[in-house]
């Protein structure tokens, strides 16, 4: 069960609120998340919630903030401790791969607001999402520009192809874990490494 605690009293409501659901996101997780759950942790009416949120999707997407950041700061350490050349990219893909495994609750919610329905109107996550396009798109002309990557490379596409094949492939071996183990003996590490060679590959000049 989620905590009962109040609410810190040096935090504004709304940011209580995110807080409150930033805690209820990492015990429960998101398919089990609910604003109920929000109210309960913090002893307020349903309503109060309401004032401050329009939806679920908004608190969520507020609590994905942080997530985001957390994200991005992995990307741009993989790319500053990691050598010039394809291994500094393949190196920043990973890091996705081992985001998802140091904050699996983050990386569940990231992925959610990806569906096709999700909506908000919350501006800090759109930035958020914006900073992450923009490091990537930023890495690969770069990588151009040294003349690592193939000058007709369309940096925002290959952003998004990159994004959408990697949460793909990662959403794919961590559902078929046991069976690619325990099968065909191989990790889901292994996996997503020879995806990241096979896309990264594509790209080299």
């Amino acid at each position: 069960m989620v905590s009962t605690k109040k609410h810190l009293k040096s935090a504004s409501r709304r940011e209580q609120i995110i807080h409150a659901s930033d805690i209820v996101l990492k015990e429960v997780g998101v398919k089990d998340f609910t604003i109920d759950k929000v109210v309960e942790y913090l002893g307020i009416a349903k309503g109060t919630v309401y004032k401050y949120f329009s939806s679920k999707d908004d608190v969520l997407a507020e609590v994905s903030t942080k997530a985001l950041h957390q994200l991005l700061n992995y990307f741009k350490l993989s790319e500053r401790n990691s050598p010039e050349g394809a291994a500094q990219t393949r190196s920043v893909i990973m890091s996705c791969y081992h985001y998802s495994k140091d904050y699996p609750k983050y990386f569940e919610l990231i992925v959610y607001l990806e569906r096709p329905e999700f909506s908000t109107t919350a501006e800090s996550h759109r930035k958020a999402s914006m900073q992450i396009q923009e490091f990537f798109i930023n890495h690969i002309e770069a990588q151009k520009a040294k003349g690592f990557f193939k000058e007709d490379l369309n940096a925002l596409m290959m952003n998004y192809l990159c994004w959408g094949s990697s949460m793909g492939v990662m959403q794919f071996v961590d559902s078929k874990k046991a069976f690619l183990q325990e099968e065909k003996n191989i990790s889901q590490e292994e996996l997503m490494k020879s995806f990241v060679n096979v896309f990264v590959d594509g790209m080299i000049k």
